[in-house]
C-alpha cells in the first residue's frame, strides 16, 4: 500500500499511518483490550499486543490482494485527461477489459475518443 492510500484507511478505521521500512506502509488500530490490529496491502492481522506484533505472531490474518495503481488501468481523453474507477483515491480499473467497457460507453455517449493505459504510463 502508498502513503495516500495508507493515511486515507487510517482515517476511515481511525488508525496510526506509518512506513514500517523499504517504502512499506502499514496502518495499525490499537483496540481497548490491548489488542493491535495492522492493515497492510497483502494482509489485515489481529495481534495480542504489541509485542506479539514485534514477534511477528498474528492470532488471526484475512489474505487481501489489493493491486498497486501501476497494475491497474485508467481512461485518458485526447486533451491527457485522466479518468479513474474511484476518483477520490485516484486509483483505476483492475482488468484493462473493464476499463476498455467504460471507455466504448463513453464514446457511444458522444463524449469523445478514449483510450485505456495503466495507470504507471500517466504521467504523475
Amino acid at each position: 500500500m502508498d502513503e495516500r492510500t495508507a493515511d486515507q484507511l487510517a482515517v476511515i478505521v481511525g488508525g496510526e499511518a506509518w512506513q514500517s521500512g523499504g517504502g512499506i506502509w502499514l496502518v495499525t488500530v490499537n483496540r481497548d483490550d490491548g489488542s493491535l490490529v495492522v492493515f497492510s496491502g497483502d494482509a489485515i492481522c489481529e495481534y495480542e499486543s504489541d509485542d506479539a506484533f514485534d514477534a511477528g505472531r498474528a492470532s488471526k490474518s484475512i489474505l487481501l490482494t489489493i493491486p498497486e495503481t501501476e497494475d491497474l488501468y485508467v481512461i485518458v481523453d485526447l486533451k491527457g485527461t485522466v479518468f479513474y474507477q474511484d476518483n477520490v483515491m485516484e486509483r483505476g480499473w483492475r482488468y484493462e477489459e473493464d476499463a476498455m467497457h467504460e471507455a466504448r460507453a463513453l464514446e457511444s455517449r458522444g463524449e469523445g475518443k478514449f483510450s485505456v493505459v495503466r495507470q504507471s504510463d500517466v504521467p504523475a
